[in-house]
């Protein structure tokens, strides 16, 4: 046997050591890396914190729609859409409507006459003026009648009268709504 003294290194535990440290790294196991774990874990509790936010959100916006203000909201949003949808009716001037309305009377469409004005107070009118036997008589008077500007009210609101054998007769009252269109507001 050989003897060495000390640091020195005998050619066969050179080439030992040298392969030892040729070789390649451990591998981590297959499968579930550390770091793929991670991952999905992450997923899972972020999915899982989305879902409680739009819970608790929901909730939240559950409990604002029960409350009175939210209640009173949707009612003035319903007048509002019922104010625009009664304003499509009437004309752009006091004589147009007086002319489309005197044209559904003359039809017979009620109906229709009331959307010119407020239709619970027109139509019933209407209805008791032709059961009376008077829808000939208004109609007369709707074709004859002139409008008369009330001067208190700064051009927005006229009266149309007829004026038979000295006397002054008042038919209806019109105003212009917010949006342009005149209606009737007085029958």
């Amino acid at each position: 046997m050989e003897t060495m003294k000390f640091g020195e290194v005998s050619q066969e535990g050179e080439n030992k050591e040298n392969n030892s440290n040729n070789s390649p790294a451990p591998s981590a196991p297959e499968g579930n890396s550390g770091d793929g774990g991670r991952k999905k874990k992450l997923i899972m509790a972020g999915g899982v914190l989305a879902v409680l936010i739009l819970a608790v959100a929901g909730w939240q916006y559950w409990q604002y729609t029960q409350t009175p203000y939210y209640q009173q909201m949707k009612m003035v949003e319903a007048i509002d859409e019922s104010i625009k949808e009664s304003d499509k009716w009437g004309g752009k001037t006091p004589e147009e409507t007086v002319k489309l309305f005197t044209e559904a009377v003359k039809k017979g469409d009620f109906e229709l006459a009331g959307k010119y004005g407020s239709p619970e107070l027109i139509t019933p009118k209407l209805e008791q003026l032709k059961t009376g036997g008077k829808i000939d008589v208004l109609i007369s008077g709707l074709e004859k009648g002139e409008l008369e500007e009330n001067k208190g009210f700064d051009g927005n609101s006229f009266d149309l009268r007829v004026k038979e054998g000295g006397e002054n007769y008042w038919i209806m009252g019109l105003f212009k709504s917010d949006s342009g269109t005149w209606k009737i507001d007085e029958f």
